[in-house]
């Protein structure tokens, strides 16, 4: 057989339940999360493909299944809106997925598409119906291998409606018409789960395993975050997660019975894969897979028949550069969560260009650090590479704010330093300060939106073009459509006056920024202070 790298092998885990049936042959769970369109990044969906036939050589019972956003994140979903990568998935024969909050980032309706085609289905225990509270997937599925049963109930995070296109969740009034079991305590989230929970054992469920897009720390909501459910449930075995990107191989959470149970997650875009095992006595003990010795075959001739598809019209240069521009590290964790780089300023100073020769023209820029998904590497940089670092169909618009709003929104995206936040906010034509050391003074309602500030303020110093900010004055504003009027990370701009909506798509306001240079200048090669943490 074939040699494999673990990233870490861990812990036996759990002792056998006592009415639990032992397998006869190891049971081999392979999970992917937070792929984000990574399709042929790092081990590549060949990559994990090749590793699940080399695991079914050695036992029969091999499932494979993944935690959430996967249509979205690079070119091949934008340019698709996500098909192409169903396509591979489909192919692949995974077993099952849960939701994640990118998987509604291309509205209500292809996502249903989503529902219609993916062969493997979804399940989601916390998914249901404003008005009626009928669920829309199943809570759980039960798969059998021999005598043993094990059952995956499907979680996503509450988080789903800010951190993906509000209004795919709203009616013409602007009313939640989808809901998430969300709540500021975490105690209906908890009991969804821990009601499909006791359902799957009443139906003969030997294990449960919850299959959940919920997060851990990072910028996770606190008390929808899969510890916090962890430690609050009792008869679940183990939890797969995604969503806030953390590598992951055991994170050991002792539950309301008082034992210790693993939440595992891998990361982003196939950096690492994750495996559960379920051995001949019982024991369940998980891992990240980071290398494997070979790729599907199959696999790799649709990945290339799909990206020949596309790629042709996206090969345009258009500038190079000697540097690369990160918006993530080399263990792919997120640096514009939480901080500064080239890479921002290189946006946002495209954004407010993208105003200069229009009416309306902003002083401020900003984008959310969620929008950024990948980095420009250095030499040649192509439209393809644009439409990777901000792969959403998300549109430029100007407006008009009090300076008051303008602070208020800063410490929205603020709130969490000096963890991670899709929702931290970078800026051209101003600067500011953040103070790590003071409480966040933000509120929140259940929908983690903003409701109000209270307390001192964490962000300091804010000027623009080195002017001190007028709460008073009317400022003029560039960002996407998404931070500015449909709630997108909780941003609630109160005041706001439409100048000018959706003139551009913001790809394209990048790529027509990069094309004014024979080569990216070296201001962009670090940050520049434009937001200083006080730590």
């Amino acid at each position: 057989m074939k040699k494999f790298f673990a990233f870490t092998l861990l812990f036996s885990l759990l002792a056998v339940p006592g009415f639990a049936k032992i397998p006869d042959k190891d049971i081999i769970i392979i999970y992917t999360n937070d792929v984000h369109c990574g399709f042929n990044d790092n081990v590549g969906y060949a990559g994990v493909e090749f590793y699940k036939h080399e695991m079914k050589k050695l036992t029969p019972y091999v499932t494979l299944v993944d935690a959430g956003d996967f249509v979205q994140g690079a070119t091949i979903g934008t340019i698709s809106n996500g098909r192409y990568i169903i396509e591979i998935m489909n192919a692949m024969n995974y077993d099952l997925a849960v939701p994640g909050n990118h998987e509604f980032d291309y509205g209500w309706s292809q996502f249903e598409n989503f529902v219609k085609n993916l062969k493997c289905g979804f399940v989601a225990c916390n998914l249901r119906d404003s008005k009626t509270g009928e669920l829309l997937f199943k809570p759980y599925r039960i798969f059998t291998y021999g005598e043993t049963k094990i059952a995956f109930v499907g979680a996503c995070t509450p988080e789903t409606l800010t951190k993906s296109i509000p209004s795919t969740f709203k009616d013409e009034e602007g009313n939640y018409i989808y809901d998430f079991d969300g709540d500021l305590t975490g105690e209906k989230i908890c009991a969804s789960i821990q009601k499909a929970v006791d359902d799957a054992r009443s139906e003969g469920a030997d294990y449960v395993i919850v299959l959940g897009h919920l997060g851990e720390y990072g910028d996770a909501t606190e008390v929808w975050s899969a510890p916090f459910i962890a430690a609050r449930t009792r008869n679940i075995d183990a939890f797969i997660d995604a969503h806030s990107h953390e590598i992951t191989p055991a994170l050991m959470i002792k539950n309301l019975d008082g034992k210790e149970i693993p939440i595992t997650q891998g990361g982003t875009k196939l950096i690492r894969f994750g495996k559960v095992t379920i051995n001949t006595e019982g024991k369940l003990t998980t891992e990240l897979i980071e290398k494997v010795d070979g790729k599907d075959e199959k696999i790799e001739s649709l990945i290339a028949d799909i990206k020949a598809r596309y790629e042709d019209s996206t090969k345009k240069k258009l500038t190079y550069s000697d540097f690369e521009l990160r918006a993530m590290d080399d263990e792919k964790q997120w640096l514009v969560r939480n901080g500064e780089t080239g890479l921002c300023n290189l946006i946002t100073d495209a954004f407010l260009d993208s105003t200069s020769d229009r009416t309306n023209k902003a002083e401020i820029a900003f984008v959310n650090a969620g929008a950024m998904r990948t980095n420009l590497n250095s030499g040649d940089i192509t439209f393809n590479d644009a439409l990777s670092v901000l792969p959403f169909a998300n549109t430029m618009c100007i407006a008009e704010v009090s300076g008051q709003t303008i602070l208020d929104e800063l410490e929205m995206g603020a709130r969490l330093m000096p963890e991670k936040s899709g929702g931290f906010l970078h800026v051209s034509g101003m600067t500011y300060e953040i103070d790590t050391k003071i409480p966040t003074p933000v509120k929140l309602d259940d929908k983690n939106r903003m409701i109000g500030i209270s307390g001192a303020r964490r962000v300091k110093n804010a000027k623009v073009n080195g002017e001190p900010f007028d709460p008073k004055r009317i400022y003029k504003i560039a960002a996407a459509n998404f931070v500015l009027f449909q709630g997108g990370d909780g941003h609630v701009f109160e005041g706001l006056k439409m100048l000018d909506k959706n003139y551009a798509v913001i790809a394209d306001v990048l790529a027509a920024y990069l094309r004014k240079f024979d080569k990216i200048p070296e201001r962009y090669r670090n940050a520049e202070g434009r937001i200083t943490i006080i730590k």
